[in-house]
């Protein structure tokens, strides 16, 4: 007789739950590692975000004054300030290491920076080693920290600008002495000092705005003021800096007829702490620098020539200003802010004048230094007077695909070379 073996196999109870156990362990494994690395990426980007407001802070003090200790505090300041504001409550920036670097060039910072009041200067902020609150990190043997860098200078010349004065000057032949390959921007071949920009010589004063349309480079009823919107109240309104709508190289501008005397001397001197015609210090604050020449500058109604004393320019103001900014405000103007008397003004090509509103093609935006207040009445012949000088900062805009340094820059973030972040 034959009997059938059974091959049946044998049960393994309790195999599922064993299972079902490890899953759970790696799940809760991973979703503990997950917090942690959730909340470093929030706060890495709260780093970040930080070191790049420190580094655009610092590189606009240095921009100007070139004063390294000055930067070195701004950069403290930015900082605290960040870690201080909502939600950074977790930043400590005294368990990091805080390091400031600079340069000539924002794609190396291996050198030695040279800090002339020509040379462009970048500067590094880095914060290394950042400690974070663990969760569950440590149970693994990590340690959790972050770092940023920042890296940020001035930017090349600007091809389109937000924040010009709604007044037009003729440009010259618009060369200038580094049309030459290569340049610096402050140098010519020969390594003299740049006097010519945009044919007008760095240093000189100019007649912003007439007050007789006979002077006028922009044709009969025409004093060089631009249309930017109607009425007096745009006028002076804008003339205070609060025309923040884009102007570009190479499109038309029109012109403003009339002299709108008042409003020009109501909008410009605010920047000097004087207010009129409803303005406001809040709107329109002070520069820090209201400092003027002792005689005041005139212009011949009959041959155009402007009689200056030279007892106050740029560099004079360039220096009160920055000893402005490392005393943080000491001594200034209460409430004001640095370099309010610097605008910036559409060059235009004037040789197709014809008289009333005109186009104009706006060729370059110049940069001149607001030297003392502009009248208010038709006393005499009214004009508003400038120093033309090689380049400034201006608030926004975009850039040119050409390089220069003439004229118009922002200041702007890099990124860091040495990072490792693509």
């Amino acid at each position: 007789m034959l009997y059938r073996v059974s091959q049946s196999p044998k049960k393994q109870q309790g195999l599922v739950v064993v299972m079902i156990t490890a899953a759970l362990l790696v799940f809760l494994a991973v979703s503990a590692l997950a917090v942690d690395i959730n909340h470093m990426v929030v706060n890495k980007t709260r780093l970040q975000n930080a070191v790049d407001s420190a580094a655009l802070a610092a590189a606009t003090i240095l921009d100007n004054s070139k004063d390294k200790d000055a930067v070195d505090a701004e950069v403290g300041t930015a900082l605290n300030a960040m870690a201080a504001s909502t939600g950074n409550q977790e930043i400590d920036f005294s368990t990091a290491s805080i390091s400031i670097d600079y340069s000539n060039d924002p794609q190396d910072f291996t050198g030695t920076a040279t800090f002339g009041a020509s040379d462009d200067v970048y500067v590094r902020v880095r914060v290394d080693a950042l400690e974070m609150d663990e969760f569950f990190i440590h149970m693994f043997g990590l340690e959790k920290a972050v770092s940023a860098s920042a890296v940020a200078g001035p930017s090349s010349g600007q091809d389109v600008v937000n924040n010009v004065v709604p007044i037009g000057v003729c440009i010259g032949d618009g060369t200038s002495d580094n049309d030459i390959d290569p340049e610096d921007g402050y140098h010519d071949v020969t390594g003299e000092e740049i006097v010519n920009v945009f044919g007008y010589e760095v240093g000189t004063v100019h007649a912003l705005k007439v007050g007789d349309s006979s002077l006028s480079e922009m044709g009969n009823g025409n004093y060089h003021l631009l249309d930017f919107g109607s009425g007096g109240k745009t006028v002076k309104e804008g003339l205070g800096g609060s025309y923040d709508q884009p102007v570009k190289i190479g499109e038309d501008i029109t012109t403003k007829p009339g002299g709108t005397v008042g409003p020009t001397g109501d909008g410009l001197n605010t920047r000097f702490g004087d207010y009129g015609g409803g303005l406001s210090a809040s709107d329109y604050p002070s520069d820090y620098v209201t400092t003027e020449p002792t005689n005041e500058i005139t212009i011949d109604a009959g041959t155009g020539e402007i009689d200056s004393d030279g007892s106050y320019t740029y560099a004079q103001y360039e220096s009160d200003t920055n000893a402005c900014i490392a005393n943080g405000g000491s001594g200034c103007a209460s409430n004001g802010v640095a370099w309010r008397r610097i605008l910036p003004i559409p060059m235009v090509d004037c040789s197709g004048k014809s008289g009333g509103a005109t186009d104009f093609t706006v060729n370059k935006i110049g940069c001149f230094f607001l030297l003392q207040k502009a009248p208010t009445n038709n006393s005499g012949t009214p004009a508003v007077f400038g120093e033309f000088i090689h380049s400034c900062s201006v608030a926004g805009g975009s850039g040119s695909t050409t390089s220069t340094t003439e004229g118009t820059y922002k200041i702007v973030l890099y990124k860091d070379p040495d990072s490792g972040e693509s």
